[in-house]
């Protein structure tokens, strides 16, 4: 028997931020979790066409305030949101949306406001190709995940 879920947590990473084998653990697409690797780090970090970015305090307040007004326009409750310099957490509940279209939704909202802002340019992506999207269906879970972006960063 299917349910809906409580909402969804939702990690995306900043391009360059966090390689493949990375120490903080990594996930390859298909395969799932990687283990540490200094190699791969190394080599990805050599494929890189542009540095590693980092947001400024401006940049992070914009992909909040977007995030905030998409989740308004469609009716989606955002719980907890926390842009960080090189990641962003959100738990948010979006209602008949699957979480892979949130994400690529929030990715995207967040984008267009920094170039509107005059604050990313136009031929560069500021995201990692994908992210992480979990359901939540227990309470403790939803909690666990709210008090984790609220207070665990």
């Amino acid at each position: 028997m299917y349910s809906e879920p409580l909402g969804y947590f939702i990690t995306i990473t900043v391009r360059g931020s966090w390689l493949r084998g990375d120490e903080r653990g990594s996930v390859k697409k298909g395969t799932g979790f990687l283990p540490p690797d200094p190699n791969w780090v190394r080599m990805d970090a050599s494929n890189l066409a542009n540095p590693p970015l980092l947001f400024s305090d401006e940049q992070r307040i914009i992909i909040e305030q977007a995030i905030r007004t998409l989740c308004d326009e469609r009716g989606w409750i955002l719980h907890e949101i926390n842009v960080r310099t090189n990641h962003a957490h959100f738990v948010v509940t979006a209602f008949e949306t699957p979480p892979e279209k949130v994400m690529l939704d929030f990715k995207a909202k967040g984008t267009r406001a920094l170039r509107k802002a005059g604050l990313f340019p136009q031929d560069q992506r500021p995201w990692t190709e994908h992210g992480s999207t979990i359901y939540l269906f227990k309470q403790n879970e939803f909690d666990s995940a709210c008090i984790y972006v609220r207070d665990g960063q």
